[in-house]
């Protein structure tokens, strides 16, 4: 198969990725009119507990899988073991694991509750948690056996159906029913364990395996070291949320997390990405040209999301305010402080969709364990910044440190990367793209730009890098194809 027919074969999954992955994570962005309108969320700092109690599940998760989910798929194409016995031996690892953790949240749930969110009384909250992360936790292994078999459509199908579900449990128990942040953990625990019985049969094939000790082994050791490095990785995504409730107030938590949600648009787009990119480079690391499709992908990675961003930093502010709900904007007026967070935030997960295209030399020479120094100062230097630049410069000081940190996952994953199984990147071109993108956020935030000169941006852009020899004659003919058809 040639390196254009592999692209394409990627980038096929990966769209149909990124539709599940988009309405997976969308059903915040979908019910923000709701969640920052009074009459549903009584005030800000119900909005903040929320954002608090989905900082504390995305915290937690790392814990139920353990690096399980990428020693399966690690183990399921480049190991020596039955399918069969791999995918039986991580099940009932992460199990045993997920009912353990989910009994230490329900035996000490004051505990935690005082200390996520500042009382005693949100027992209710964590046990609503505790159930989430368990079903989640079980649901997470067959979605990975679909991803394994490039089952796409199946894959995006069930997330849209529980989107649906979700979306519409929402409904029912926040706008008819009006019970506020406790009906939308009620809504997300139904429609978690529903989703798993939808999911129950596709791993019917692979039950058939046997728990194995080596294989056990075996995943702990690839799987284990992920484990810091993903508690690190959340240091860098969720920090800022909780310093932000000692540091400031939870009015700017809700402010930050509102426009944070649109800010991590681009991040659906990556971990579509992800889902696909990893089965992808596992079964094409054999080929001679591996390396070569691998640079490729990185440089239309990142062509994508330059244009992503200066098209979602240039009008999602007028977007959300926007009247499409009974005449209410997208997002409520007390929020609209932190629009101006959007730009950096697109920017910042730009850094960690090319921060997992350099996964790639980890993975195949299972240097997992290298993974913990790149999220490790990552994660020091964004609480170290956001101690110091929140009380200086707010919810803009977060955003800015949110974005030095992706940079430095980035850059240091590059450097191990090309010791450990170098790659040549078409570093000019890839140069050119920033070299943009600079260009049109530094505008952005020296001038008030009008619509029409932000459309004429957005419509220049790609023109330039056309005219400037970005692409070469084989990309520029398959361009011109485009538009004559």
């Amino acid at each position: 198969m040639s390196i254009t027919e592999q692209i394409k074969g990627l980038a096929k999954h990966s769209s149909v990725y990124t539709v599940s992955t988009f309405i997976q994570r969308a059903l915040g962005l979908v019910m923000l009119p709701i969640y920052t309108d009074v009459a549903y969320l009584t005030d800000k700092s119900a909005y903040a507990d929320l954002s608090l109690a989905y900082m504390f599940i995305a915290f937690l998760n790392v814990f139920y899988l353990y690096g399980m989910d990428s020693a399966l798929l690690r183990y399921f194409f480049l190991g020596e073991y039955k399918q069969e016995d791999v995918y039986k031996t991580a099940l009932l690892g992460v199990l045993t694991n997920s009912l353990f953790l989910s009994g230490v949240l329900f035996v000490f749930s004051s505990f935690f509750g005082n200390l996520i969110f500042g009382h005693h009384s949100y027992d209710n909250f964590v046990w609503f948690i505790a159930l989430i992360l368990l079903f989640d936790g079980i649901g997470n292994l067959p979605y990975l056996i679909l991803r394994a078999e490039e089952k796409s459509i199946t894959y995006s199908s069930i997330r849209v159906g529980r989107f649906l579900l979700e979306l519409t449990l929402n409904i029912i128990f926040v706008i008819v029913l009006r019970m506020g942040v406790e009906g939308i953990l009620y809504a997300n625990i139904l429609a978690s364990l529903i989703n798993l019985l939808v999911l129950l049969p596709y791993q019917k094939k692979y039950m058939k395996g046997i728990f194995n000790k080596d294989i056990f082994k075996n995943l702990l050791w690839f799987g284990l070291p992920l484990l810091p490095n993903g508690l690190a990785y959340l240091t860098v995504q969720m920090s800022a949320t909780y310093l932000m409730s000692l540091l400031l107030d939870k009015d700017s938590l809700a402010v930050f997390s509102a426009s944070y949600k649109f800010g991590s648009i681009f991040l659906f787009i990556v971990m579509a990405f992800r889902t696909a990119w990893q089965p992808f480079f596992l079964k094409v690391a054999k080929q001679e040209n591996a390396k070569e499709i691998y640079s490729k992908i990185m440089t239309y990675f990142i062509l994508l999301g330059v244009l992503i961003i200066i098209g979602g930093s240039l009008f999602i502010e007028y977007l959300v305010k926007l009247p499409l709900y009974f005449g209410r904007p997208f997002m409520g007026e007390q929020y609209w402080a932190g629009l101006k967070i959007i730009p950096l935030i697109l920017t910042a997960y730009l850094f960690f969709g090319i921060y997992v295209n350099l996964t790639v030399g980890v993975f195949i020479k299972k240097k997992s364990n290298l993974m913990i120094i790149f999220t490790g100062l990552a994660a020091v230097v964004n609480v170290v910044g956001n101690i110091y630049m929140m009380p200086a410069y707010g919810i803009m000081g977060a955003a800015v440190v949110t974005l030095l940190s992706y940079f430095i996952m980035a850059f240091s994953i590059f450097i191990a990367n090309q010791c450990i199984y170098p790659i040549h990147y078409d570093y000019a071109r890839i140069g050119l793209l920033v070299l943009v993108l600079a260009v049109v956020l530094i505008s952005y935030y020296m001038f008030s730009l009008p619509i029409l000169i932000r459309l004429l941006i957005v419509a220049i852009v790609p023109g330039v890098l056309y005219a400037s020899g970005f692409f070469n004659k084989r990309e520029r003919i398959a361009f011109k194809s485009v538009f004559k058809k």
